[in-house]
């Protein structure tokens, strides 16, 4: 079965251009209308798009400085995903389009993207949905050769509790790319559309917007505590109460 341990052994390449996997421009322009409603809630001042998916994927989020980190020719920061050259708590949003499946350690990505986001900070991710009929064709000899069967498998619930670890609250989750892209010249949608319109957590892609939220502790006032203390009941010791 190809969900399998985050931590497990795996040496497949982050992909370099949406043109790798099957349908690339098909899987990009879905996964772009599928976020328009959400980029009006993200605010702040710096985005930061990670891995080379992301940054050829079109936004239309309000946050002016928009920056690609990885290690692609494009990038304009060099850097590794899981190693970001940046102090903490700097960044307002990150963006993390088909990266955790193609990552040797996707924990260790998130964590430093943990690191670096601000309070309230937004993340939105975009993976491969396991239960997705496309995915069938990874039995087939020889299709795990090609993106995106060549992918780690992570379940929404999997991602769902990764994020809920470090204290995000998931605001959106939603489905993608309404089709079947095993063939190379067939329209993906074609036979496909009717079903997984009507049973979208068939669609082959999904994305959650998540926001970091963090509670300070309040610590009690003095004078609350004092008056709490001294409504508790004093012990006498045994043996020193004498009648008057």
């Amino acid at each position: 079965m190809w969900l399998k341990p985050a931590t497990s052994e795996y040496s497949q390449p982050l992909l370099e251009d949406w043109q790798q996997m099957r349908h690339g421009q098909w899987w990009c322009d879905a996964l772009e209308d599928a976020l328009a409603p959400h980029w009006e809630t993200v605010f702040g001042h710096y985005l930061l798009k990670l891995g080379s998916l992301s940054a050829s994927l079109p936004n239309n989020c309000r946050i002016r400085e928009q920056y690609s980190v990885g290690m692609g020719k494009n990038a304009e920061v060099k850097a590794q995903l899981h190693a970001l050259p940046f102090f903490e708590n700097t960044v307002d949003a990150v963006l993390l389009a088909h990266e955790l499946e193609y990552h040797a350690d996707p924990h260790a990505v998130l964590r430093e993207v943990n690191r670096v986001m601000r309070s309230d900070g937004h993340l939105i991710l975009a993976l491969n949905n396991p239960f997705s009929p496309g995915q069938l064709i990874r039995v087939v000899p020889g299709a795990g050769r090609y993106a995106p069967w060549n992918s780690r498998m992570f379940s929404p619930q999997r991602v769902r509790d990764w994020l809920s670890l470090m204290h995000y609250e998931v605001l959106a989750f939603g489905y993608f790319a309404a089709g079947v892209p095993w063939s190379k010249t067939r329209d993906p949608e074609q036979g496909w559309a009717w079903l997984l319109d009507n049973a979208p957590w068939l669609q082959a892609g999904y994305y959650l917007v998540a926001r970091k939220r963090e509670w300070p502790l309040t610590p009690m006032r003095l004078a609350e505590r004092r008056q709490k203390r001294s409504l508790r009941p004093e012990s006498v010791a045994a043996g020193r109460y004498s009648k008057s």
